[in-house]
């Protein structure tokens, strides 16, 4: 017994040194791998110019997007958190060849553009356009990636919508380096809705108050950035056969299920939010506060889609938004599939998604309802929400 004790203790004490030797050698590495990652950044900014492929930016707008994705990348780097997979970020901006296919001029700075990126989701963009039409948007910059399902050729019957194109393969931060090329089209200095295809963006009063009007007021008080609370919907039964319409069918959401948590983004400790039916159900930790309304200024990266750098920001983010995610429908499971699958290209490596479908195969519940459920009738249920502020901050 005494020896097997004194190995253990050595075996501790062997595993401990190694964990400061490599976290010393790590301190010391990571930032000269980044110098390094620099130089190679800025050959790929230099050479994506002159080829033409950013060359439609202004020399001034270049030389901010430019520095601001290096220090973006030297927040994560030198910390140790995420720097290696952030660089697809930078490589993506520069280096994806995205084909404008239809490009207006940008509207009134207050009237926020729609940016989001889709792939084969004709009913759920559909609905989404409905949706923010309604809130009074006027402009969406919709990136396809190779949609073979009518969804391009919808997007390109509608007017409103300026739109790309791109067929390189889709990754998390990939699509980030998307994101900050379509608005680097329409440039800083106004508001932006940042989204995914099964994303309605919510807030209190949106039946009579269009989305200007809230922005006009952000503006006065000087908000620069709004936090979001994700609110996963659902239906009576676990899955509805056939829906009609996705927005009367799945109207469920948890009112009392969410909890604070902490993270980090870069070398900033951040407030988060966990919860709703798949933390409830599935243990699924996956964060739920996003900001996808913003005033882009100058220096401004998106590089995760929940938040932008700097990161500085993020904590004074008021949280007065809601997002009705529409992420458990009759038609996804297939495609759930093939996101769980080894090798995924989604947040997590499919980690997530192998979450969910183990819970479907399990078939434990046969719905997400519980005595917390409520019908989201219309945008005065976000009151009964925690954590989402409904008023205007002062």
């Amino acid at each position: 017994m005494k020896r097997s004790k004194y190995m253990k203790i050595t075996v501790a004490g062997v595993r401990k040194r190694l964990t400061t030797k490599i976290n010393f050698l790590g301190r010391l590495f990571l930032p000269l791998l980044y110098v390094l990652y620099k130089v190679l950044f800025i050959f790929l900014f230099e050479r994506s110019f002159a080829k033409g492929e950013l060359s439609y930016l202004l020399k001034e707008d270049f030389t901010i997007w430019k520095h601001s994705m290096c220090s973006m990348i030297k927040e994560y780097w030198t910390k140790g958190r995420y720097g290696f997979s952030r660089r697809k970020v930078v490589f993506s901006f520069c280096n994806s060849h995205i084909k404008i296919i239809r490009k207006t001029d940008p509207c009134d700075k207050n009237k926020p553009i729609v940016i989001l990126c889709v792939k084969n989701d004709i009913r759920r963009i559909q609905m989404l356009v409905d949706h923010y039409r309604e809130m009074g948007i006027v402009k969406f910059a919709i990136l396809d990636n190779e949609s073979n399902d009518g969804t391009f050729e919808w997007m390109l019957d509608q007017p409103d919508i300026d739109l790309y194109r791109c067929s390189k393969q889709y990754e998390t931060n990939v699509k980030e380096g998307w994101i900050n090329r379509l608005i680097s089209y329409y440039g800083a200095d106004r508001w932006y809705i940042l989204t995914d295809s099964d994303e309605l963006l919510v807030y209190q009063g949106m039946e009579n108050n269009q989305i200007s009007n809230l922005t006009l007021h952000l503006d006065i008080l000087g908000v620069k950035r709004v936090k979001a609370l994700t609110l996963d919907t659902y239906g009576k039964s676990l899955f509805i056969k056939e829906s009609v319409n996705l927005r009367s069918d799945y109207r469920w959401i948890d009112s009392d299920s969410y909890y604070e948590v902490f993270g980090n983004a870069g070398s900033h400790r951040i407030k988060r939010y966990i919860g709703g039916p798949r933390y409830r159900l599935m243990n699924s930790k996956i964060t739920l506060d996003k900001h996808p309304l913003v005033y882009w200024e100058k220096g401004t990266i998106s590089d995760y889609a929940h938040y932008q750098f700097p990161h500085r920001l993020i904590n004074d983010a008021p949280c007065m938004l809601g997002i009705l995610h529409y992420k458990f429908i009759n038609t996804d499971k297939q495609e759930y599939m093939k996101r769980a699958s080894k090798g995924s290209s989604f947040a997590g490596k499919g980690t997530y998604y192998r979450q969910y479908m183990s819970f479907f195969d399990n078939q434990k519940h046969q719905s997400f309802m519980y005595e917390g459920s409520v019908e989201f009738t219309s945008s005065e249920v976000l009151k009964r929400i925690p954590f989402i502020e409904c008023n205007l901050p002062n």
